[in-house]
C-alpha cells in the first residue's frame, strides 16, 4: 500500500486540483468490505483498552510528580535541611520543579511541539481536496496510507484534526483505526449525505453507545497528550534533582536520621521514572 509523506500529500492534493484529490480517495469506500459487527467490536474493545492504558499512564506520571513535590515541600520546610543544602551547593533547584512548590509564583506553561503553535490547528485554512491542512501538519512525520485521506474526507475539518491527533497519540496511524473512528463519529460531525453504515454494519443502538464511549475516551486522551510532554520534562528534572540529593552523603545521613519514615520514599523518588 502506497504511503505519503507530508510534502508528497500536499503535492498530491494541490497539483492539478481535483484530479489528484480524487486519486487519493479513489475506491476508498467501495473497494473494501464493510466492517461487520464482530470485527468492529474487536477493534473497538482493543482500542478502548489502549486509550484507557494511555490515560492511566498519564495519570501515573502526574501522581509521581505530585509525590516528588510533596516530598520536596516537606524537606524545604526544615530550616536546618535548607542550610545543609546551601552548604553542600544544592540550593539551586530546577525551575521546572521549583514553580510547583507552595508559595512559588505561577509559571503558566503549555507544552507545544516545536514549530506548531497550539492556536493553529488548520481548521480555518482552506481545505485541499477536502482535507484540512491541519491534518497534514499533524501527520507530517507519520507514514500514512493514502486511503486514510479518503476516510477523513467524510468528516468535518475539526473531526479530521481530532482523528489525526488520536492516531498519532496512540501510535495507530492505520486504516482500520481510522475507519473505526470515522464510523464512530457523531452524526453532526459527518459531511452531508454520508452515513457511517457505508463503512460499518452496526445497529443504531450499538453505535450510539460506542460513539459516547469513544468520545469520552478521546477527550481524555487528547487532554493527557497536551500535558504529557511538560510533565515528562518536569519528571526528568525532578528525578535528577532527587538523585543529586541522594548522592550526597551528608544529605542522606540527615534525611535518614530526621525522616526515617520517609527515607525510603525519598530514595525511590531519585530513581528515573520510565513510562
Amino acid at each position: 500500500m502506497k504511503r505519503l509523506s507530508k510534502d508528497a500529500a500536499y503535492r498530491a492534493l494541490e497539483n492539478s486540483g481535483n484530479r489528484h484529490a480524487r486519486s487519493i480517495a479513489a475506491g476508498q469506500l467501495g473497494s473494501k468490505a464493510k466492517l461487520f459487527a464482530p470485527e468492529l467490536l474487536a477493534t473497538y474493545d482493543a482500542e478502548c483498552k489502549r486509550m484507557r492504558d494511555f490515560i492511566t499512564g498519564a495519570e501515573e506520571s502526574e501522581r509521581c510528580l505530585d509525590r516528588m513535590v510533596a516530598a520536596l515541600h516537606l524537606m524545604m520546610s526544615d530550616r536546618q535541611f535548607c542550610a545543609l543544602m546551601v552548604s553542600e551547593g544544592l540550593e539551586t533547584m530546577p525551575r521546572l520543579l521549583a514553580h510547583r512548590l507552595p508559595g512559588a509564583p505561577p509559571e503558566p506553561h503549555v507544552f507545544c511541539p516545536p514549530g506548531k503553535p497550539l492556536s493553529d490547528t488548520g481548521e480555518n485554512r482552506e481545505p485541499i481536496g477536502g482535507i484540512c491542512p491541519g491534518v497534514l501538519d499533524v501527520l507530517r512525520d507519520a507514514p500514512v496510507k493514502t486511503k486514510i485521506f479518503g476516510l477523513l474526507q467524510k468528516v468535518l475539518p475539526a473531526r479530521q484534526v481530532e482523528i489525526a491527533r488520536l492516531m498519532v497519540a496512540m501510535d495507530q496511524v492505520r486504516l482500520t483505526y481510522a475507519r473505526m473512528l470515522v464510523a464512530l463519529t457523531p452524526q453532526a460531525l459527518l459531511v452531508k449525505d454520508f452515513h457511517p453504515s457505508t463503512i460499518a454494519n452496526l445497529t443504531e443502538g450499538h453505535r450510539g453507545a460506542m460513539v459516547l464511549e469513544v468520545g469520552k475516551l478521546s477527550l481524555a486522551v487528547l487532554g493527557a497528550m497536551e500535558q504529557r510532554g511538560q510533565v515528562g520534562l518536569e519528571l526528568v528534572a525532578a528525578s535528577r534533582f532527587f538523585a543529586r540529593l541522594m548522592d550526597n552523603s551528608r544529605v542522606v545521613r540527615y534525611l535518614a536520621r530526621n525522616y526515617p519514615g520517609h527515607f525510603e520514599e525519598f530514595h525511590n523518588l531519585s530513581e528515573p521514572f520510565i513510562k
